[in-house]
């Protein structure tokens, strides 16, 4: 009797043991998401392409909840450089070159040096300058290039 009692609990406990060992507590982090807003006089394309380049840049370094602040941000960009970015805008710095200067970093979100003068564009809030006889966009507030000119 004392073998059967002792092989019931244990078989009670392997039991027990089992269900719990089984058991997966599986959870998500929300996800808020955000209405993205542009100018009237942009499509918005840009803000759809930043906001996917974004996405997939942010979702590879933080997983969900990277994907959507990259979406955001990327969003942001991408509408500013639309707003910049105009065929108006192109043709003007293209017709209008100036002097070249030389940096050691061409990309979008590098910091034009304060030594740099920078022109400005007619009806934009944005200015140019040509880095290695390149036409590249600059916001002036913060001197960051926003768009290289193809």
């Amino acid at each position: 009797m004392k073998n059967t009692v002792a092989v019931s609990a244990a078989a009670l406990i392997l039991s027990a043991g089992a269900t719990f060992a089984q058991t997966t507590i599986v959870t998500q982090p929300s996800v808020e998401t955000t209405e993205v807003q542009t100018d009237p006089q942009t499509t918005g394309s840009g803000a759809v392409g930043g906001a996917t380049t974004g996405a997939v840049a942010g979702g590879i370094v933080g997983g969900p909840v990277g994907a959507a602040v990259g979406g955001l941000a990327g969003a942001a960009l991408g509408d500013a450089t639309e707003d910049a970015m105009t065929p108006e805008t192109r043709t003007y710095v293209i017709e209008h070159r100036v002097d070249s200067v030389t940096l050691d970093n061409v990309a979008v979100d590098t910091v034009v040096p304060e030594t740099i003068q920078l022109q400005p564009i007619p009806d934009t809030q944005y200015q140019y300058v040509y880095v290695d006889d390149q036409p590249v966009i600059v916001e002036p507030q913060t001197r960051k290039i926003i768009h290289i000119v193809e």
